[in-house]
């Protein structure tokens, strides 16, 4: 981490608020982080999931990847193992239990992906509401064939898996879902791209919108896109959690943009 992305690490500890929702006057975020953020139940679909990722971590085949985003931190080459892949790239257990609750807590109609990565993180999203219509995109075939493995294993195999660059499957899912209900945006991790994707989703979004990007903190690109998000007024909330940054744009109620510790 460079030291302008580690200063900036830094003033997050410094600034956010506990994370049981202390000193919180949005009465919509108090509620959200006392119903979703410190819920510690040990939801059944959890073990299902975890299973799975140690399956994936201990796979040690090999597979040929495109990669149109803005790569790996920890990874070279198109030739990788799986159990790399699953070790660096996937969603960690603490936030990918979060967007389960948090899908959980809200009950999108429809849940938009962009990044399938190998399956975990769509799983704990389409197993918060089995009954939303879930569409998750991938630039990679053969990460795409992993993650479809997995959504077999973990009983949420109506996942729609598309595969190509964002900029050839975005619209089309868009189009396909008229309105997006929570986007979950978790690829191509460069400032211009992920500025791009949010103003292309901003038109199918309604009042009731969730977006949540991945990785806000990741590059000084990323941190920059983030503060440009929140920065726009048509986004009514904005929760900062270091790794994961989420949006909301209900109507009615003042801008705020919160720090909290998780």
């Amino acid at each position: 981490m460079n030291t302008f992305l580690a200063q900036q690490v830094f003033r997050y500890f410094l600034t956010s608020q506990h994370k049981r929702g202390h000193g919180i006057h949005s009465p919509f975020v108090y509620n959200l982080i006392r119903s979703v953020f410190i819920d510690t139940t040990k939801y059944p679909e959890y073990a299902t999931i975890e299973k799975v990722r140690t399956q994936l971590l201990g796979n040690k085949s090999s597979i040929t990847l495109q990669d149109f985003g803005a790569g790996s931190q920890s990874l070279q080459g198109t030739q990788r193992r799986i159990c790399d892949i699953a070790s660096s790239s996937l969603s960690p257990k603490k936030y990918a239990q979060l967007l389960f609750r948090l899908i959980r807590y809200t009950k999108p109609s429809n849940i938009l992906e962009m990044g399938t990565s190998l399956g975990i993180s769509g799983a704990y999203m389409s197993l918060g509401h089995p009954h939303a219509r879930c569409i998750s995109l991938e630039g990679s075939a053969e990460i795409a064939r992993v993650a479809q493995q997995t959504t077999l294993q973990c009983n949420c195999s109506h996942i729609d898996i598309r595969i190509g660059q964002f900029s050839e499957t975005l619209s089309q899912a868009l189009e396909d879902l008229g309105t997006v209900d929570f986007v979950f945006v978790d690829g191509n991790h460069q400032k211009d791209a992920t500025i791009e994707y949010f103003e292309t989703i901003f038109p199918y979004c309604n009042e009731h919108t969730i977006l949540v990007f991945d990785d806000i903190y990741w590059s000084q690109g990323m941190f920059e896109a983030w503060q440009y998000i929140i920065a726009d007024t048509r986004v009514r909330i904005s929760i900062d959690l270091c790794k994961l940054g989420i949006v909301f744009f209900r109507t009615g109620i003042v801008k705020q943009d919160f720090r909290i510790r998780y």
